[in-house]
C-alpha cells in the first residue's frame, strides 16, 4: 500500500475507533444514570454527537451495543485487576494484602459507572468473563503466603479468599449505590479480615 493510501486508511481506522468509543462512553453514562431501558438509543447517539444511523453502523442493535460496552470496559479493567494481584508479590503477607485491596478498590473507583451498569444488569451476562475466577485464584495465592508466614491458620486458608473477594464486591456495590469513596475502606477491610483470621489462632 502506498504511504498516502496507508495514512488515509490509518486515519479512517482512528476516526472509526474514536466514534465507537464516544458511543460507548455515552452509553455507559446514560445507562448508569437512567437505567438500561430508559437510555434510548436516540439519546445515546445524541450524547455521543452522532446520528442514530451512524450508531447503527457500529452496533446493529441494543444488545450489540451492550456487548460492546462490556467487552470494551472489561478489556481495560481486567489488566488493572490482574496487576493488583501481582503487585507487591515481593512483600510480606500483610503489606501485600493491604496493597492488593487498595489497588483493587482504586480500579473499581476508576470504573465506577461501568460497575454500576454491570451490577444492575448482571442477569444479562452479555459475555463470559474469567476475571472473578482469576481474582479468586490471586487472593488464594496471597493467603497461601500468609499461611507460609504463620500469619494465617491453615484451616482458614480455604474460606478466607472467598471472604475477601466477597467483601470487596459488597463494598463496591454499597458505595456505588449509596455513594462514598471506596478506597477509604481499604484499611478497615484488611483490619477486619486479619482480626477475624487471627482471633482463633491466638
Amino acid at each position: 500500500m502506498a504511504p498516502r493510501a496507508e495514512r488515509r486508511s490509518q486515519m479512517r481506522r482512528t476516526v472509526r475507533e474514536t466514534v465507537r468509543m464516544a458511543i460507548l462512553d455515552a452509553a455507559e453514562e446514560l445507562i448508569a444514570r437512567h437505567g438500561l431501558h430508559d437510555a434510548a438509543l436516540v439519546q445515546i447517539a445524541r450524547r455521543a454527537g452522532v446520528a442514530v444511523g451512524t450508531l447503527y453502523n457500529y452496533f446493529t442493535d441494543r444488545d450489540a451495543l451492550i456487548r460492546g460496552l462490556f467487552e470494551s470496559r472489561r478489556a481495560t479493567l481486567r489488566p488493572r485487576l490482574l496487576a493488583a494481584i501481582q503487585a507487591g508479590s515481593d512483600l510480606p503477607f500483610e503489606p501485600r494484602l493491604r496493597r492488593f485491596v487498595r489497588e483493587m478498590l482504586e480500579a473499581f473507583e476508576s470504573h465506577r459507572s461501568f460497575l454500576k451498569v454491570a451490577i444492575e444488569n448482571e442477569h444479562l451476562k452479555p459475555s463470559r468473563s474469567t476475571t472473578p475466577q482469576d481474582l479468586l485464584a490471586g487472593v488464594r495465592d496471597i493467603v497461601s503466603a500468609g499461611v507460609r508466614e504463620g500469619a494465617i491458620p491453615v484451616y482458614k486458608a480455604e474460606i478466607l479468599p472467598l471472604v475477601i473477594t466477597g467483601i470487596l464486591k459488597s463494598i463496591a456495590v454499597h458505595r456505588i449505590h449509596g455513594g462514598g469513596e471506596m478506597v477509604g475502606d481499604a484499611d478497615a477491610i484488611v483490619d477486619l479480615v486479619l482480626d477475624g483470621a487471627r482471633s482463633a489462632s491466638r
